[in-house]
C-alpha cells in the first residue's frame, strides 16, 4: 500500500505523486537553498575564524577557549617545517647524506628527531620553522 494517500471514512484513497520533473525541480530548490545558506555559513565561518586568529599568539600550539555551555572551542597552530633544499644540497655535496635526508633533499620529521645532536645542528641551518594553517574544533 502507497504511503502517499488519506482515509475518507473506511477506504484509503491514495493521492496522485507529483510528476518527476516536479519532484525533481522541488528538490533542485531545496538544493540550492541549501547550498547559498552553506556559503553563506562558509563566508561567516571564515570571517570569525580570522577575527579568532587575530587575538591568538601567532606561535604554534592549542588555544583552548571554555564556552558558556561547558564546551570547549579549540584553536589549533601547528608548526610547519621548511627545509632549504638548495642549502642541504650544498651542506651534503661532498659527505653522505645521514639517513633522515633523502636523494632528494627532504628530511623526514621523525628520523630527523631522532638523528644524533651533530646531524640536527648541521641540518637545523636549513630548516625554517613557521606556523601551519590553523584548525578549530568544538569539544562537546
Amino acid at each position: 500500500m502507497d504511503d502517499e494517500g488519506m482515509i475518507f471514512g473506511d477506504i484509503f484513497l491514495s493521492t496522485p505523486k507529483p510528476p518527476r520533473d516536479d519532484r525533481l525541480r522541488d528538490h533542485a530548490r531545496q538544493y540550492v537553498s541549501h547550498f547559498e545558506r552553506s556559503e553563506e555559513i562558509k563566508a561567516s565561518l571564515s570571517y570569525l575564524k580570522d577575527i579568532l586568529l587575530s587575538d591568538l599568539p601567532e606561535e604554534p600550539g592549542e588555544y583552548p577557549i571554555e564556552m558558556d555551555d561547558s564546551s570547549t572551542l579549540v584553536v589549533s597552530i601547528p608548526e610547519k617545517w621548511t627545509w632549504d633544499k638548495k642549502l642541504l644540497k650544498e651542506i651534503y655535496s661532498s659527505a653522505g647524506l645521514p639517513e633522515c635526508v633523502s636523494q632528494s633533499f627532504t628530511v623526514d620529521r621523525k628520523k630527523f628527531e631522532a638523528a644524533s645532536d651533530d646531524v640536527k645542528e648541521v641540518l637545523r641551518k636549513a630548516l625554517t620553522i613557521q606556523c601551519g594553517l590553523p584548525t578549530i574544533k568544538v569539544r562537546k
